[in-house]
């Protein structure tokens, strides 16, 4: 109990410091958040907590600037594509054993900057991972500690998500944005598109910038997608089939400073508030009792750009939606 009221206050104490403290590097990092971190690292040892934290570039921001995702901003037709149980829909054929550990596809791991676009991230790099899996791409492999990635994609446009999606979402929230990249959903009006477009014809700025982008560039449709579950939850093994039968899942999670300065190890749960951030989940390991996390904090942040999280911690796997390209 005593260890764990300290690292409640650890972390309450963290989560105080200003972003504008925390300088614009790991090299000018504000003292007392290096010292913080410190505290923070002897008090997981000391409780033999499985992972590693450490100053990295996420935490020049305060979590409210990367925390974009609101379940109370989901589109009022969310329920439609909701599926009472997704082990007997049709989206996956035949029921399979499914593998202790498997890892799927995943673009590179970009960086957000202080904008809580979160979601629009989880968006884009889930439409990637169709794209890589449908071309029969490289899967994601752990080597040496690191992760491997599934090869070479032309980066998808966040930007689009950002700035053009029908439901005013911005860099203060927002929620999963597939719907506006159906083809058949351009009938619903403005913000709607044949696919998402190359993030070359619209870069990421960090900003709801304008919807202005040249309209006779490509599009990657999304021809269909949906929630694993009905519930704001969905069990384990319905979230590695969906992962085994598309490639990844975008979900949620609860992000706090421990999860903020996560470095390595397997991420153990450190609070059950409600969600506040979108992610992909890409793959798991029953050995390590853990799914494989990319985060859109930049490729500096946990295992570049990765964490190896315990299933359901932190509310982890909330609201997993997968897609098809």
């Amino acid at each position: 109990m005593k260890t764990t009221l300290l690292l409640s206050a650890l972390m309450a104490s963290l989560a105080a410091l200003p972003a504008a403290a925390q300088g614009a590097g790991v090299q000018g990092f504000d003292a007392q958040l290096v010292a913080e971190v410190q505290d923070l690292r002897a008090t997981l040892r000391q409780e033999a907590r499985p992972f590693q934290v450490g100053v990295n570039p996420a935490l020049e921001y305060d979590l409210a600037q990367l925390c974009g995702t609101r379940a109370d901003l989901r589109p009022a037709d969310y329920q439609a594509h909701a599926q009472g149980g997704y082990l007997n829909d049709e989206v996956l054929p035949a029921m399979v054993d499914l593998p202790t550990a498997y890892l799927g596809w995943a673009s590179p791991a970009r960086s957000q900057g202080g904008c809580g676009s979160c979601w629009a991230f989880a968006t884009a790099a889930t439409i990637e991972s169709a794209v890589l899996r449908t071309a029969g791409a490289p899967q994601l492999r752990e080597e040496g500690g690191r992760i491997v990635l599934s090869g070479d994609i032309a980066e998808l446009s966040t930007q689009q998500v950002l700035s053009c999606n029908p439901w005013g979402y911005g860099c203060n929230g927002g929620w999963f944005a597939f719907d506006m990249f159906v083809p058949a959903n351009q009938a619903k009006g403005s913000g709607y598109y044949p696919g998402i477009i190359p993030a070359r014809d619209f870069p990421y700025v960090t900003r709801r910038s304008a919807c202005t982008f040249e309209a006779r560039t490509s599009y990657t449709p999304v021809s269909r997608w949906g929630y694993v579950g009905s519930g704001n939850t969905s069990p384990v093994d319905a979230i590695k089939a969906a992962i085994y039968a598309h490639g990844s899942v975008a979900a949620c999670v609860y992000a706090d400073r421990a999860f903020q300065a996560y470095t390595g190890g397997v991420f153990t749960s450190t609070g059950s508030a409600p969600i506040n951030h979108a992610i992909q989940l890409v793959g798991w390991d029953d050995a390590k009792g853990a799914w494989l996390l990319k985060n859109s904090w930049g490729p500096n942040w946990g295992i570049n750009g990765f964490m190896w999280i315990q299933y359901g911690a932190n509310n982890v796997g909330t609201y997993a939606a997968w897609a098809d390209n």
